[in-house]
């Protein structure tokens, strides 16, 4: 019965790490580095980790203390996830407020790359109908 368990408690102990990494002094892994989705396939994989290996001790296991104190731990798992879940798919992705640019008025001077990695500026695109569209995200 202590493979369950240790399935288990290593699901609940990824959940854990993988939250801290959301963390703002937390260090920055290559791996993860893409933005917040493979962090959150981690607490995902610790939270499934954690579910299999206690409806496993559940199944098998014996003794009503070691049941409940690993349904318990599992619970938490669970509800670590999806709070780690909504926390960042709700907070972290808040946008600011669209600025506010009339036909009249010029923007500002700006030089940014477009999506085949040119230099675009403002004044290359002086005298011209020009739609500004900004997207943040990770492809």
């Amino acid at each position: 019965m202590g493979i369950p368990v240790l399935v288990s408690l290593l699901g609940a102990l990824l959940v854990t790490v993988a939250g801290l990494l959301f963390l703002p002094q937390a260090p920055q892994l290559p791996v993860l580095a893409e933005g917040d989705w493979p962090k959150l396939i981690l607490v995902y994989l610790g939270a499934g980790w954690s579910l299999l290996g206690t409806v496993q001790f559940l199944r098998l296991g014996q003794g009503k203390l070691g049941k409940v104190m690993l349904a318990l731990l599992m619970l938490l798992s669970l509800a670590g996830s999806g709070g780690i879940s909504w926390w960042v798919l709700s907070f972290s992705y808040q946008l600011p407020a669209p600025a506010q640019f009339t036909a009249e008025k010029p923007i500002p001077s700006f030089e940014l790359k477009d999506q085949n990695g040119n230099a675009v500026s403002d004044v290359s695109l002086r005298g011209k109908p020009v739609v500004l569209i900004f997207g943040r995200g990770v492809w």
